[in-house]
């Protein structure tokens, strides 16, 4: 059976699920599930994607993101390989950690983003100890009692949930843009914001309407909001490969091997070939790292471009190199220069 294609596009909504294998627990301690919204925080700097939800529950994830550089795979396949890596070691196992491809739905901003925030957000309450699970839907409703109601409210307040922040329980961490969920309340960013996006998402819980129509209304197994917008989208969905191809290249043409090396070179204060071909002064991992992270360049192209270099080898290199910048206070000035430079 053939894998869906992805829609990657500059600046695109995506909502994206990932269970653990055999619907397994993928987080069992406070120390896992912190650790995998650590690994999410750096999604915003390390590739330009912007979070604007979450939820974490004990078999699987849900993130609400945007794509600036269109690079939704990259971006998710680091999350998981980072997590599942570091899961089997401190857990003594091996093997897969997710059960196979993330699921991912591309919607529209206008008319599905605050759809899939909310149903995000209502997660923790959709469980059968509440009342919602949704293999239930359909079989009729009733007013909740006053307590299951209160509990479907208490449920919200769930740990590890970006509601937390939206409903003002929490401080914003930085990483977290809440700004255009909150933009369809109001332009300004305040307390009285805060209070009705709270507000709405109680009452959802506590009458039991979870936001689960919305699949039903997908296109394509990939595509949620308005009817202009799906057609628009499934234009790139019923082109070739080779045409998605180029729409994720696009966004990525401005920075490409040869302007990060004239970059580097001029902050590095030399001459490119001697820098590359010198072990031990940064410069040729520093180059990959951009370029990869930054750049939207794969392992196999970035050793190609220095020359035919293994990609395990420049996977190795990328790795010693971020160890290196958390202890290295010059080397992390220059790699600040060099994003300045280049704008990223």
């Amino acid at each position: 059976m053939a894998r869906a294609l992805r829609i990657e596009v500059p600046g695109g909504w995506y909502h994206v699920v990932n269970r653990g294998l055999e619907r397994r627990q993928i987080f069992a301690s406070e120390t896992e599930y912190r650790h995998f919204l650590a690994l999410i925080s750096r999604l915003p700097e390390r590739f330009g994607v912007k979070v604007h939800g979450y939820v974490l529950m004990p078999n699987h994830y849900h993130l609400q993101v945007e794509t600036p550089r269109a690079n939704l795979s990259q971006a998710i396949h680091w999350l998981n390989v980072s997590y599942g890596g570091w899961y089997n070691r401190l857990n003594n196992r091996v093997g897969p950690l997710f059960q196979g491809r993330f699921k991912a739905v591309l919607h529209d901003y206008d008319s599905a983003a605050l759809t899939i925030n909310h149903y995000i957000h209502l997660n923790p309450v959709r469980v059968s100890a509440h009342g919602g699970n949704e293999g239930r839907q359909g079989l009729g409703w009733e007013k909740p009692s006053r307590e299951l109601a209160q509990a479907r409210i208490a449920a919200l307040s769930y740990p590890w949930s970006s509601y937390l922040i939206y409903a003002g329980k929490q401080s914003n961490p930085g990483w977290l843009t809440t700004e255009a969920v909150y933009g369809f309340f109001g332009e300004q960013i305040s307390a009285r914001l805060r209070g009705v996006y709270r507000r709405q998402l109680e009452e959802f819980a506590a009458l039991g309407e979870w936001h689960t129509d919305w699949k039903e209304e997908v296109k394509a197994t990939v595509l949620y909001g308005s009817g202009e917008f799906v057609e628009r989208m499934r234009k790139l969905l019923q082109g070739n490969r080779n045409e998605q191809i180029g729409v994720r290249k696009s966004s990525r043409e401005a920075l490409n091997w040869k302007e990060i090396c004239r970059v580097i070179s001029e902050v590095w204060q030399g001459d490119w070939e001697k820098l590359a071909a010198t072990r031990g002064n940064g410069a040729l991992p520093a180059a990959w790292y951009i370029g990869q992270n930054f750049g939207g360049m794969r392992l196999n192209e970035l050793g190609e471009a220095a020359g035919g270099v293994a990609y395990p080898a420049v996977s190795a290199a990328i790795i010693r190199f971020e160890k290196r910048l958390e202890i290295d206070r010059k080397l992390r000035n220059r790699i600040r220069a060099v994003r300045t430079k280049l704008s990223v």
